[in-house]
């Protein structure tokens, strides 16, 4: 899961002294909410994002035909190199509250990562494009559950869309196992689970 594959490629930019008002059509245009800012050189600059416009609007609706993008961006911002993975673009995105990051290779801009680009990764991985429905397996011995839990599946030819292993339920509770399966195999696959004594959780409530 590297950043370059679910970066979107040549993103819209614009020139550090367009006006703003340039600049919030042109996010309007094309439905975006970041704009990479370059200079003259084509080198990243800043980030334009639309909390950054509508901050400059405030109260004076004419603000934006006399301001330029580089008095309003965000000026040297935090970037990721394309082939960081997804787990190191979550980790900036949310310790910083980001919503989006300008992904750069080779010292120039590549294209743009934005959160709902990272929640398509992992849409994606979860195996949330299959229909499919979850089985929550406790893993109180940890590696040797997991091992267990495997070899029954595999024994049983049941096969798993996604898995998943969290160190601990929101609960306090032991790691677990989170396995989506088709929908018609998860009765079977449970069954096969109890049979290899492996414990079987009800999903948590939120």
């Amino acid at each position: 899961m590297f950043v370059a594959n679910y970066m979107k490629h040549n993103p819209y930019t614009v020139g550090e002294n367009a006006l703003l008002a340039t600049a919030s059509q042109l996010m309007h245009m094309h439905q975006i909410l970041h704009l990479p800012v370059v200079d003259n050189g084509r080198r990243l600059v800043g980030i334009l994002s639309d909390r950054d416009v509508r901050s400059a609007v405030g109260f004076d609706r004419t603000l934006p035909d006399r301001l330029t993008v580089a008095e309003t961006m965000t000026v040297d911002p935090v970037t990721i190199q394309a082939d960081d993975t997804i787990e190191q673009a979550i980790e900036i995105l949310t310790t910083n509250r980001f919503g989006a990051l300008p992904v750069m290779r080779a010292g120039q801009l590549a294209g743009i990562i934005t959160t709902k680009d990272v929640l398509r990764a992992f849409h994606e991985v979860l195996g949330l494009t299959e229909d499919g429905r979850r089985i929550e397996v406790a893993l109180p011995d940890g590696r040797v559950d997991l091992a267990s839990v495997f070899q029954a599946l595999q024994d049983g030819g049941h096969e798993v869309i996604s898995a998943v292993v969290s160190r601990t339920r929101r609960d306090g509770g032991e790691p677990s196992l989170y396995l989506r399966v088709a929908t018609d195999q998860r009765k079977s696959i449970e069954q096969c689970l109890r049979k290899a004594m492996a414990i079987l959780l009800a999903p948590e409530q939120p």
